[in-house]
């Protein structure tokens, strides 16, 4: 630009004023197109998608970027000023300077980026983790929003500090220690909210699951926070498990794959029972119940000879787990009541004792 100025024929001072226009003129100019121009056209394409996360990304940046590009402007500006009278207003002048106006574009960038953190995070937020039945996003989503926020500028902090020639490795090495001691003192809270991400991620079960633990304790997913799951059982009483133990037991999920679940119901009939009525019997009964499903159909199979009956077991599935107890109830009561109306004896415990004979006789 130098090469340019010289050219008008005009006094030194009036161009080097002229060269500090262009610089000031050139940057309302990059500003100007940058809002009417290149913008338009990225919104343009932005609204042409089907998610508002790359308009609210706009939206929320649009201002840091016409400040990062009034500072750029601003650093040209006071770089040619420094070329000029460097010399005679001293350098720790322009030097402070300087610094100003790097820790101001330090500071818009790192807002910059901690207003995409928030805004991608508020956008899971509303439209993903709002869908979910498990609260452990969205208790997730505040955390890791001011955790990032607090990496950012702690981030933004060092590097104007080393910009400034401060040793930072010292303070490095403090909030070094520091994180470690905190981490250790909190071993366990971190655990637990590692194994709740763990748990949102990996869906092992899922609010209103019927599951089984490991000391046959059968319950129902309630909600499954940051820290730990609240399950209820079938006495409604409340079980709150830390997740870091969820995540390292074996647990039975009755919910999942499918939520029908398999009812059985054993019964003992008479030696001298006509097994083929009782088959039907039973089978029928299973087939009238509203809640049991027809895939696959109620099967009857003799199961085993007891000491007093023969032991038949009536397999059937209803659609939900929480039907489980309730039809094998009522499925019990309707063959029992069938079984009289059929004559169908289930026996007593019965014993044979046969007395021998005296021998002095």
């Amino acid at each position: 630009m130098n090469a340019f100025l010289s050219q008008i024929p005009v006094s030194e001072t009036s161009r080097n004023f002229i060269g500090m226009g262009i610089i000031i003129v050139g940057t309302l100019i990059a500003a100007a197109l940058i809002r009417y121009i290149l913008w338009g056209i990225i919104q343009h394409f932005a609204k042409q998608t089907k998610s508002d996360l790359d308009d609210r990304l706009l939206a929320s940046t649009r201002t840091h970027v016409y400040l990062l590009v009034y500072i750029f402007g601003a650093t040209i500006l006071f770089n040619y000023i420094e070329s000029l009278y460097g010399e005679t207003a001293g350098e720790k002048l322009f030097a402070v300077i300087d610094g100003i106006v790097y820790s101001l574009g330090v500071l818009v960038v790192a807002n910059l980026v901690a207003r995409i953190i928030r805004t991608s995070l508020l956008w899971y937020g509303e439209n993903v983790a709002a869908r979910t039945e498990s609260t452990v996003d969205d208790e997730f989503v505040p955390l890791l929003d001011r955790a990032g926020t607090i990496i950012v500028y702690a981030l933004a902090a060092l590097i104007v500090l080393d910009h400034f020639s401060i040793d930072v490795k010292g303070l490095i090495a403090v909030l070094g220690v520091g994180s470690l001691a905190i981490a250790l003192a909190a071993q366990d809270t971190i655990a637990n909210m590692i194994a709740g991400f763990v748990i949102m991620i990996d869906r092992p079960f899922r609010v209103g699951d019927r599951l089984r633990l490991n000391d046959g304790t059968v319950c129902a997913v309630h909600q499954i926070g940051i820290r730990s799951t609240k399950l209820v059982t079938l006495q409604n009483t409340m079980i709150v498990s830390p997740n870091s133990e969820l995540t390292k037991s074996s647990i039975h999920n009755l919910s999942y794959p499918t939520p029908d679940i398999q009812v059985q119901v054993s019964v003992g009939v008479a030696y001298d029972s006509d097994i083929d009525k009782v088959r039907r019997i039973m089978v029928e009964e299973a087939k009238k119940h509203a809640k049991v499903i027809d895939t696959p159909e109620p099967s009857v199979t003799l199961n085993t000879f007891g000491q007093s009956a023969v032991e038949v077991g009536l397999y059937c599935r209803v659609a939900y787990t929480a039907d489980q107890g309730p039809v094998a109830s009522e499925l019990r009561e309707r063959i029992l009541t069938r079984f009289r109306q059929e004559a169908i004896v289930i026996p007593y415990p019965q014993m044979v004792v046969t007395m021998a004979g005296d021998k002095n006789k």
